[in-house]
């Protein structure tokens, strides 16, 4: 694994971190692989004085999920409804277990936050636009691309164009149109 280090964070919180991403990794590996594109896609987003915060939020949006069970992760299918509520509490078991560990703030909203959505229907609390924080709102762009544009259990990668075409069409109901707007900005100005 390769660590990006911009020296933002005390290095005894860095290091707590890491341990999460570590067992992250150990717990799935695909996972992993998705947590790591996901910051990736943040740390081009950032404010520079935050980048850091961002780029662990992306590592460590997911965390949560360390509490399901491979049969829910992995599910092929539709998930039952008692799953679906298993699977929707990730982001409170992740921001949990980030507050235990004294993460940054930015990293715990990331977790806690990231599937709510722009009109208010998301999850866990049902708040929307301004009241999402705003790592939150990017980091629902950018989980949601690299979702789109990777292999799944359940489907085929789409294009990026297909992805950026389903986000866009969500953008005001899922996703903040600015925060849309900004993430394929810059990623246009990234594949140039």
């Amino acid at each position: 694994m390769e660590w990006i280090n911009l020296n933002q964070l005390p290095d005894r919180q860095r290091e707590c971190l890491r341990g999460a991403i570590l067992l992250l990794a150990a717990w799935d590996r695909n996972l992993f692989a998705h947590s790591e594109q996901v910051a990736r896609e943040l740390l081009r987003l950032a404010p520079s004085e935050q980048a850091e915060e961002w780029y662990w939020a992306g590592l460590l949006h997911d965390v949560g999920k360390i509490t399901l069970t491979p049969l829910i992760l992995h599910r092929r299918g539709t998930l039952t409804r008692q799953e679906r509520r298993a699977m929707q509490r990730h982001s409170l078991h992740g921001a949990a277990i980030l507050k235990q560990m004294g993460a940054p703030l930015l990293v715990v909203q990331g977790a806690q936050y990231h599937h709510e959505r722009w009109d208010g229907t998301g999850y866990p609390y049902d708040i929307g636009q301004q009241q999402i924080p705003l790592i939150a709102r990017v980091l629902s762009v950018a989980d949601v691309y690299t979702a789109l544009t990777s292999d799944r259990p359940y489907r085929r990668a789409l294009a990026p164009a297909q992805a950026r075409a389903e986000i866009e069409r969500n953008a005001g109901t899922q996703f903040d149109p600015q925060v849309v707007e900004r993430f394929f900005a810059t990623l246009r100005v990234k594949e140039k």
